[in-house]
């Protein structure tokens, strides 16, 4: 009578836990993950009575401070580089709108060499950040 040799089988990989592997590398990219938000420029808004909401999309910040700083999208720039900046933004997308952040100590003049800068640009959407006043 002959004795059957047991077949040498090769090594195996486990695949029962790799999902569980797959669902544990997601959660930890998940958490680890830093968006990035905009911080700009410290500024005391205007108060007004009335304000609207932007649409999230399509917007670029300009904020200005009390001290006459500009900044565009978190990128401290001197007055003279609003133009060619916002030009580049609205080269690439036409439907943008600039949202003026400004603080309600800042100059005038500036905001007005602001508005020459986004005209010369053609940056023609235009909106200036303020707060609503409580009980309004």
């Amino acid at each position: 009578m002959r004795i059957a040799k047991p077949t040498k089988k090769g090594p195996e990989i486990p695949m029962c836990s790799m999902a569980d592997i797959a669902f544990l590398l997601i959660i930890f990219f998940m958490v680890t993950t830093v968006f990035m938000v905009e911080r700009g420029i410290q500024v005391t808004l205007p108060r007004a009575v009335s304000t609207k909401k932007l649409p999230k999309k399509n917007i670029t910040h300009i904020w200005v401070s009390s001290e006459g700083a500009i900044s565009i999208d978190d990128n401290i720039v001197k007055s003279d580089y609003v133009s060619p900046i916002m030009a580049r933004k609205v080269a690439t997308n036409p439907d943008i709108i600039v949202s003026i952040l400004m603080d309600k100590e800042s100059k005038y003049g500036t905001l007005s060499d602001i508005f020459d800068q986004l005209k010369e640009s053609k940056a023609l959407k235009i909106s200036l950040a303020t707060l609503k006043e409580k009980g309004a």
